[in-house]
């Protein structure tokens, strides 16, 4: 490995603005709607640090990459910023090399501060170690290291996850996950008439957005309510379509300019989905099997061994091995059955699976029923039953209460199937989501149909406070308010 070669994906070392000519630059500048993440916000590019930003493909974290290298530049000598995608980095020492060969250059040139960024990590077996070698012979001083991963397989099965060498990360996690946006973030980029309630709320500071969720619960919530109640009607439409997008950006694009997704989209993300399963050396037949079977069983409970009988797998553990890389994929969601009267979760139970990212279900699901069909046609056609589309609102519920859970612990160490859970007594009452708080256990019941009754609060009320997600259906003022899903997860 030499200069020269690292020097092709780094062209800023020769002339500042080609940043402005790179692929993903010019992509984002022509795009009619751009995305800035909150998630910047908590790297922070001044300290010893290394971070991780992981999520599933088409989320952007190239683009979100090649966006701060951008900003940098205006700060910063070009050769204290590298760049490399991993994509042909065949082992650890090779990255070893690459590493070595960049800051014995940048080093002789400037001792300021270098920003390293190693695009699509995941993809060289064991490149802890070769990181760890290098920050062991060089030290952390003056670096600050980012890697993006399409799959957090290798920090949930790596033997140590870098003790000690993480270096200062003192605003938060090392580990970032970058995933589609939020409902309240699609809403806010989508209309300015959100936007500026969001504004004048405050609840895009992630502090004050806390306090405004919990103020639902009380006499206050009228007051975080109220000046949103006369745009519900935009932010019903805006849930219609993100309902269809998932907060995807490509897709949101291609929907806001045509309205329509061209099944190219779809298809070239789960290319990308398969290339990755690969890489973990899982078969995507099994996995199309796996994945069939979880959507025929609609986001309901289910065990183990019936997903195996009914897929054709030999194994239930096979089915769980799939279903974990299924996981750390960012496809499927798993919630335990959780036992109230002892107050722990049932990990032996039957399991909700769901595919909580709307873009990605309508991906899946019209794949494997009808790989030669138009794709958003078949989306926008499930989405016409009120059947449907309820599974796909409580879905979506689930995925933005997962993120709740971990904006308000976040940990390095979060595991969304420990945070959020169901519930379903010896009666058969269920409660969709019960979600692990800090300050306790909220459930959440999805109603999302025109009538509500007061049987649909009986299961809830059984909490000190709940949160019934309705329609159309406002009722606020107590511990277990009704609050339209709209609305509601505008506060998440």
């Amino acid at each position: 490995m030499n200069i020269e070669t690292l020097a092709k994906q780094n062209p800023w070392w020769a002339d500042k603005n080609a940043i402005n000519q790179d692929p993903k630059i010019v992509e984002l500048e022509r795009a009619h709607i751009k995305w800035k993440p909150r998630l910047l916000k908590y790297i922070d590019l001044s300290a010893d640090a290394f971070y991780s930003v992981r999520g599933p493909r088409q989320v952007g974290k190239t683009t979100l990459m090649k966006m701060m290298i951008r900003e940098e530049l205006k700060a910063r000598k070009p050769e204290n910023i590298f760049y490399y995608a991993c994509d042909m980095v065949n082992s650890a020492a090779e990255l070893v090399s690459m590493i070595d060969t960049y800051l014995d250059w940048s080093e002789r040139i400037s001792t300021d501060r270098k920003l390293i960024i190693l695009d699509e990590i995941s993809r060289v077996k064991e490149w802890e170690v070769a990181y760890k070698g290098v920050v062991d012979r060089r030290s952390l001083t003056n670096k600050t290291f980012i890697f993006t991963g399409s799959s957090c397989w290798d920090l949930k099965h790596a033997p140590e996850r870098l003790g000690g060498r993480k270096g200062e990360t003192y605003r938060g996690q090392s580990h970032k996950i970058l995933m589609p946006m939020k409902f309240s973030e699609y809403a806010a980029l989508r209309s300015e008439g959100l936007k500026q309630r969001l504004d004048e709320l405050g609840i895009t500071d992630s502090a004050k957005r806390k306090i405004a969720f919990n103020s639902l619960f009380s006499t206050g919530a009228n007051r975080v309510l109220d000046p949103i109640l006369p745009l519900k009607g935009e932010a019903d439409a805006l849930f219609d379509e993100y309902l269809l997008t998932g907060g995807v950006m490509s897709a949101l694009n291609q929907y806001v300019t045509r309205q329509k997704i061209d099944s190219h989209v779809y298809e070239n993300y789960l290319q990308l989905f398969f290339g990755d399963l690969a890489r973990l050396n899982r078969s995507e037949t099994t996995a199309k099997k796996v994945l069939l079977s979880v959507l025929n069983h609609r986001g309901g409970p289910v065990g183990w061994a019936r997903l195996a009988k009914e897929s054709g797998i030999p194994t239930a553990v096979t089915v769980m091995d799939y279903t974990e890389a299924l996981q750390t994929l960012f496809i499927l969601n798993v919630y335990d059955s959780y036992d109230e009267s002892k107050n722990r979760p049932k990990h032996r139970s039957e399991k909700k699976i769901q595919l909580p990212n709307p873009f990605f279900f309508h991906a899946f699901r019209s794949y494997l029923e009808n790989p030669a069909g138009d794709y958003f046609k078949s989306s926008q056609e499930w989405l016409s039953s009120s059947e449907n589309k309820a599974l796909a609102v409580e879905q979506t519920v689930g995925d933005h209460l997962s993120r709740l859970c971990y904006n308000l612990a976040p940990s390095d160490l979060f595991d969304q199937a420990g945070s959020v859970f169901y519930t379903r007594n010896a009666k058969g009452e269920t409660i969709d989501f019960l979600a692990r708080l800090p300050d306790g256990l909220l459930p959440v019941e999805v109603k999302y149909q025109n009538t509500i009754q007061g049987q649909d609060f009986r299961n809830i009320q059984k909490h000190p406070r709940g949160i019934l997600a309705t329609k159309n259906h406002l009722q606020i003022g107590g511990a277990h308010p009704a609050i339209p899903v709209s609305l509601l997860l505008l506060f998440i």
